[in-house]
């Protein structure tokens, strides 16, 4: 019987270790699995959208007029995210390698400059994203579910083909 421990405790290792699983350790907290569902896989979003969001710090905003999402300013108009950039999204956030976990967070104030908008039926979430703290925040239906700092610069990039004429996104290394 113990011989067939190891090859059983190896097969389970090898079968076992899909980027999904990987992910499910990686969020601890049940509460971030359906907006991480719908993140996921943004075909079955019926809406999908992301907004620029003002930045700066709260002394120094810009624009005090725009519309508020989590006590963010909303400086442009939502853009819809077509069927390629849904794509695009989906495997940037299904990557394990985009997210890592800081064991001191670093001495950020999260100011997110994007704010994406994913919504299937009573599902609503939000992913604010923090460029300065590399930091994102899931919101399910209005409640904060989830944060996790980030280290993919292809998070960027894609972030700045949305975003082609803000000179204040485009400038970020």
């Amino acid at each position: 019987m113990k011989h067939l421990l190891l090859p059983t405790i190896a097969a389970l290792v090898l079968l076992g270790c899909g980027a999904k699983r990987n992910m499910q350790w990686q969020w601890a907290n049940v509460k971030i699995e359906p907006a991480y569902a719908l993140a996921s896989d943004l075909s079955k979003a019926t809406i999908c959208e992301v907004y620029r969001v003002d930045d700066s710090y709260p002394n120094k905003q810009k624009i005090q007029s725009g519309g508020h999402l989590h006590g963010y300013t909303v400086i442009a108009n939502a853009i819809p995210l077509s069927k390629k950039s849904r794509v695009v999204l989906s495997r940037i956030l299904t990557n394990t390698d985009t997210y890592f976990r800081h064991s001191v967070p670093p001495d950020c104030l999260f100011r997110p400059g994007v704010a994406f908008h994913f919504t299937e039926k009573n599902i609503k979430v939000d992913l604010l994203v923090c460029f300065s703290c590399k930091e994102l925040r899931y919101y399910l239906n209005g409640q904060i579910v989830g944060t996790s700092y980030f280290r993919s610069h292809e998070f960027l990039k894609f972030t700045k083909k949305l975003f082609p004429d803000d000179k204040n996104l485009q400038s970020l290394k």
